[in-house]
Order: structure tokens, then C-alpha cells, then sequence
């Protein structure tokens, strides 16, 4: 059997709806690895965030990997080396930081493992309680950064449609210069043009010299949609977004709160 890549993202797909890791997740994930596949964690949240969860799935190993900050950060999970690491034009940040001002929009990105935002909001202690993060507040997050960031967030938390609006507006203003997607209904994010967790699978297997179709990704919200199209198998979870079920090879019988992604990894992988 040839040996492969298991891609998978964290919230609603590998952690179930209080943030933990199901038993049967954890043994399915454990087997891959013995035999010799790689598991790699794909997913928005930071690197520093991601390093926890490394270490919960004993991952610390060599042949795994984590993709983080929606694709702009490749991470080996046995030395904690940096391998890609992609971000934001300042002059993007700027602009995308000074709009949300003038909209009343939570707006947030990230600096050496810290959120950070210009204001405590509801959004802002939501996302430190669900990411175990550590934010700092600062008068002007754009002019505290002490290096491009990979990403930027906007959160709104009762109105999708307001985010969306926001999104469309600022399309123009930053094409070919960032790219946006939902990471859920309530969160609005801004990533260097070009990357994705889609482009992220290509460069790692590019990296690794393995083949796309040697790759099973599984994954349940918008942002899971380029890793899913460009995975050998793309699995979406049975409680993930309509369309990321309707664009996957495969959707699981069980969500994630019943062990879907070990589903996968039995269907797929072992």
C-alpha cells in the first residue's frame, strides 16, 4: 500500500463541538501514523494555537506536518521549523484595518504568536475563549506589528450579511493583492493572494515529492474548499457548509462530534 497524506482541519472537522478530540479520532489518527502515513492539521487558527493540538494527537513526530493560518504557514511538527511562511502586504493591512474602523467591524490579526486587536469585543473574547489564544490590545494594530502578518480577521458575530457586504465592497480594492473567504458565518478573513489551504497541500506535496493522488483532505467550511478540490480525496463532514458537501468526493455518515474524520481515515488511509 503506498503510503499517503491525511490533511484535516480542526474546528467542526477533527474537534467536536467543545473542542476535544474523540477517542475514536484519536486511535484512527495514531494507526495512520504507525503505518506510516502523515497526518498533517490544516487549519486557520495560528501556529502557536496549532502546537498545542500537535502535542494533545502526539504528532511531535517525524512525517507530520501543520498547515496554519489558512495556508500561509507550513509547519514541521517534529522540530517546530517553519517551512513557508507567507504574509499580508502592510499596505493591506492598513487599509483593510482602517475600513473595518469606519464600519464598526471587530478586526484582528496576528504578531509572534499574539491576536491582536484595538478593541476587547464580545468577537475578540469569544475567539480567545474558543482558540485558548492570548490577545494583546493595542491603539493601532497596523503600526504595533513588528512584521507583515499572515492573515487578518473580522468577526461579526449576529450579521453575516454585513460581512459579506464588507467583503464585496473591498473586493476591488484588493484584488491581486490578498484574497478573502469565510472561515465560518461569523468570521471574515484576508490571506496573501494566491494562498489557501488548497495551494498550501500542492506546495507541501511538491516539497515532500508526493503525489496529489496519494492525498485524502477532510474538511467542513468554505475555507476547506480549495484543500478539498485539490486533495486526491476531498471528504466534507455530514454537519459541514451545503456547499462544501456538494463540492466533496465523499461526505461522512458521522459529524464531528461522533468521529467523522476517523470515518474517513478507516475509508480512505487505513
Amino acid at each position: 500500500m503506498s503510503k499517503k497524506i491525511f490533511f484535516t482541519d480542526l474546528d467542526g472537522t477533527l474537534l467536536d463541538r467543545q473542542k476535544q478530540i474523540t477517542q475514536e479520532n484519536r486511535d484512527a489518527i495514531e494507526e495512520a501514523r504507525k503505518k506510516g502515513h502523515s497526518i498533517v492539521l490544516a487549519t486557520g487558527r495560528s501556529t502557536v494555537n496549532v502546537i498545542q493540538q500537535i502535542k494533545r494527537l502526539s504528532l511531535d513526530q517525524p512525517g507530520c506536518y501543520a498547515i496554519t493560518f489558512n495556508g500561509s504557514c507550513v509547519v514541521r511538527c517534529d522540530t517546530g521549523e517553519i517551512i513557508r511562511w507567507e504574509t499580508l502586504d502592510m499596505d493591506v493591512v492598513r487599509y483593510i484595518f482602517a475600513e473595518a474602523r469606519k464600519w464598526g467591524i471587530h478586526c484582528q490579526t496576528y504578531d509572534e504568536g499574539e491576536t491582536i486587536a484595538e478593541t476587547r469585543s464580545k468577537e475578540l473574547i469569544r475567539y480567545d475563549r474558543n482558540n485558548g489564544g492570548h490577545s494583546r490590545i493595542v491603539a493601532d494594530a497596523p503600526a504595533s506589528l513588528l512584521k507583515a502578518p499572515p492573515k487578518i480577521l473580522l468577526a461579526e458575530l449576529e450579521d453575516r450579511a454585513y460581512l459579506e457586504r464588507f467583503q464585496a465592497e473591498h473586493e476591488e480594492q484588493v484584488r491581486g493583492k490578498a484574497d478573502s473567504f469565510f472561515s465560518c458565518k461569523e468570521y471574515l478573513e484576508y490571506v496573501p493572494y494566491g494562498v489557501s489551504k488548497g495551494s498550501a497541500i500542492r506546495w507541501l506535496c511538491k516539497y515532500l515529492d508526493v503525489d496529489l493522488k496519494d492525498t485524502v483532505a477532510a474538511g467542513d467550511a468554505a475555507n476547506d474548499l480549495s484543500m478539498l478540490k485539490t486533495a486526491g480525496v476531498g471528504a466534507a463532514m455530514v454537519n459541514g457548509e451545503q456547499a462544501v458537501k456538494d463540492a466533496a468526493d465523499y461526505v461522512t455518515v458521522c459529524d464531528n462530534d461522533h468521529s467523522g474524520v476517523a470515518e474517513i481515515i478507516k475509508k480512505f488511509i487505513l
